[in-house]
């Protein structure tokens, strides 16, 4: 992990993309297997009461109850990105956002390992589920997942609240800067996760 530490927390953008994207690979397509073989199908579902609201049914308004909806967790992700930590040993802070991205990206596996959709669709076997998520003309998943960690990358390091073992360091919100590819990135994610929204949005209309 100390390696995958260094990469994240790396000033080299593109490091810390393809680190990212490693470990989301990772982290995704093995807690989806393993949650298949170990936990009960839809043993999940309906369990979030966010997602327990009334959707549209003109398409555009549905479009953007789902991109608001998502941008939670970039709210999420960039408040607690205002966090970072290292050990003494190490040279950059790691940002608290990487934490919350993977334990969204852990949920997201664990509902698709056990079909817990809030909308109700066919089961279908651990295979097609996998083959499934690359089909980002009709699934919205890599979409959004991939406009959380563009998101989550671009803004690594800016953190103003950084903890070195015991000690505590701040810094003012002023001193917050992204360069130029970092604002470029963070524009990309939230492109991607609207296009997510979109794409959710017409597969619900679809079903409805």
């Amino acid at each position: 992990m100390k390696h995958f530490h260094r990469k994240l927390s790396s000033h080299d953008l593109k490091e810390r993309i393809t680190w990212s994207i490693i470990l989301f690979v990772i982290i995704f397509f093995s807690t989806t297997i393993i949650s298949y073989f170990i936990l009960p199908e839809g043993i999940f579902k309906n369990k979030n009461p966010l997602q327990l609201w009334n959707t549209s049914n003109n398409i555009f308004i549905l479009t953007l109850q789902i991109f608001f909806y998502n941008l939670l967790s970039v709210i999420i992700i960039i408040f607690s990105s205002l966090f970072g930590s290292k050990k003494k040993n190490e040279e950059n802070y790691i940002s608290v956002g990487y934490t919350v991205f993977y334990t969204l990206i852990l949920i997201n596996a664990i509902v698709l390992g056990t079909w817990s959709f809030s909308i109700v669709v066919n089961t279908v076997p651990l295979l097609k589920r996998v083959i499934g998520i690359f089909d980002i003309i009709h699934r919205a998943a890599l979409w959004e997942m991939f406009g959380q960690l563009l998101i989550t990358c671009a803004i690594a390091h800016i953190s103003i609240i950084r903890i070195c073992g015991k000690d505590t360091e701040k810094r003012g919100i002023k001193e917050i800067r992204l360069t130029k590819h970092e604002k470029i990135v963070f524009i990309l994610g939230v492109i991607f996760m609207l296009v997510g929204a979109i794409i959710e949005s017409i597969a619900i209309s679809r079903l409805g």
